[in-house]
């Protein structure tokens, strides 16, 4: 009889420990509970009150009339060629994370004075924990991967094998965003089959401006200082070229990321991006993240090279006749990217750094994406979704049915 009241009490009191929880955390327990449990299923529908959205997914909630017209104010002041849409009301699991950045290491050539994702350290995983990271992705819903750094293509062998296990394992569309200096031939011709995007990083096409900004070969890797080498052996420009040249011939997607600093927002950029011919150019402001490039833990002071809204406005009104250009000014870029480092966790921006959470491979892509702080519906507004598949031929490998 004590034992049958002990057990009675026992159930009285979780009910009342559970009828005290925050109603928030209740729904983020419920989530994570249910994404672990069925990952492995139709990719869960994120129900979700829209009041309770932002604290357990790090969501934006929608704006409110006076906020939707502000939207529509900004986004005539920020001219783009690619066609949005509103944010859904609910997102599945598959479309939060259907387009993800991994960063395979923060090891880089180049020593742009804005980067904010510095290399604080020259670690990255082995192919096998890689392609495990991969498999976790493609079975949540990933179609598309970016590789990043750092500068990818320091880590030839690592990042050819990715692209190869990315689209012909798990038919994941693959993109690369490189600065462009060591991107070869031979490379291309053994792994551009499996690459549909390709991205180069270009802020000037003076050769004394790319200096000033560091985007030019260090005498790092010789082990003796960060000083750039002089200014006559910063070929960047003509490295783009070459580059392009070899995306025509393997029908791989050309991209071309500008970051718009103090150095070069007054620069007319329209007669190269014309010869370059890139099919999206994506006009970036700089960003200052605490711990990356601003602050006493960073590696970079980027704050001299931070332009004003009306000076990236300028930028834009100057190239607005080019239909490539995507711009992303900082209030639409720090939060709309699933950044993964180079233990793959999500990096949350949220607060102005970057804070990594768990890594996948330990805790499973939808628990870990609690930590993201990852605005989705920002994604979509910018365009995150576009036609990142290339052309292929019958004889290339193609892309898998549930990729």
């Amino acid at each position: 009889m004590l034992h049958s009241f002990e057990g009675r009490r026992s159930k009285s009191i979780r009910r009342c420990q559970l009828s005290t929880m925050p109603v928030p955390m209740i729904l983020a327990t419920i989530f994570w509970l249910a994404c672990g449990c069925a990952a492995w299923m139709t990719p869960l529908v994120m129900t979700i009150p829209q009041r309770h959205r932002q604290i357990v997914l790090g969501y934006h909630s929608h704006p409110s009339n006076d906020e939707s017209s502000q939207v529509e104010q900004k986004s005539t002041a920020f001219p783009s060629s690619v066609e949005t849409k509103p944010p859904s009301e609910k997102a599945t699991l598959k479309e939060l994370v259907r387009s993800v950045n991994y960063f395979i290491s923060r090891k880089c050539n180049y020593s742009c004075k804005f980067c904010f994702h510095t290399q604080k350290t020259t670690h990255h995983l082995t192919l096998e924990q890689a392609r495990l990271g991969l498999a976790l992705l493609q079975q949540a819903g990933t179609e598309k991967i970016n590789f990043a750094g750092g500068e990818p293509f320091l880590h030839p062998k690592l990042l050819g094998e990715l692209c190869r296990i990315s689209s012909e394992e798990f038919g994941l569309a693959v993109s690369i965003i490189s600065n462009g200096s060591l991107i070869t031939q031979e490379w291309m011709q053994t792994y551009g089959r499996y690459v549909d995007v390709l991205g180069v990083s270009i802020d000037s096409f003076n050769d004394a401006t790319n200096a000033a900004i560091g985007r030019g070969e260090t005498s790092i890797a010789a082990g003796t200082s960060d000083s750039l080498l002089p200014t006559v052996k910063n070929k960047h420009v003509d490295r783009i070229l070459q580059v392009r040249e070899w995306c025509r011939q393997e029908d791989i997607i050309f991209k071309v990321n500008t970051v718009v600093c103090s150095l070069n927002w007054q620069e007319d950029m329209s007669k190269e991006i014309q010869q370059l011919d890139p099919q999206r150019w994506k006009v970036f402001q700089v960003l200052l993240l605490e711990d990356e490039n601003v602050g006493e833990a960073a590696m970079r002071d980027a704050r001299p090279l931070v332009v004003s809204d009306d000076q990236f406005q300028e930028f834009l009104r100057r190239h607005e006749h080019l239909p490539q250009l995507i711009p992303e000014p900082n209030d639409v870029m720090q939060n709309s990217y699933l950044l993964l480092d180079e233990d793959m966790r999500f990096l949350d921006c949220s607060g102005g750094g970057k804070v990594p959470g768990e890594s996948i491979l330990k805790v499973g892509v939808c628990h870990a994406l609690l930590q993201a702080g990852f605005d989705h519906g920002m994604f979509q507004q910018r365009g995150g979704v576009y036609n990142w598949k290339r052309q292929r031929d019958s004889n290339e490998p193609s892309k898998v049915a549930n990729g």
